[in-house]
């Protein structure tokens, strides 16, 4: 069997991810910015568009502070990422909320809840 080459857009997605992350952490001296976490990035298949998906439950942020922190350093961090990655067009960057790790310490909530429940009663 025949496994599907790996995509030039998942390639680049891996890339912007991690220069991103590292962007983040240690250039932006934003300690907002230091508290959001990476998620998951997609590229369009022309590869003009990169989709960031954020996640901030550990640092406090609500999604909409999150975002706008995020887009105040758009700038900045997409000039960084063009240093770090070479490719003939760099993709515009758009940050998106992942609710899908609050979603999980929720279901990690109740399923304690249902836990604690059982040994008590």
């Amino acid at each position: 069997m025949r496994r599907a080459p790996y995509k030039r857009k998942d390639r680049l997605a891996s890339q912007i991810k991690k220069a991103v992350s590292e962007i983040i952490e240690f250039e932006s001296g934003n300690e907002k910015l230091k508290s959001i976490t990476l998620t998951d990035v997609e590229v369009s298949g022309d590869l003009r568009i990169a989709t960031i998906f954020v996640s901030s439950s550990v640092g406090g942020l609500s999604p909409k502070e999150a975002l706008d922190v995020l887009d105040k350093a758009k700038g900045f961090i997409r000039k960084s990422l063009a240093e770090r990655i070479r490719v003939r067009y760099m993709p515009q960057i758009r940050f998106q909320y992942d609710a899908s790790i609050d979603y999980g310490f929720k279901i990690d909530e109740i399923l304690k809840e249902i836990k604690d429940d059982e040994e008590g009663g």
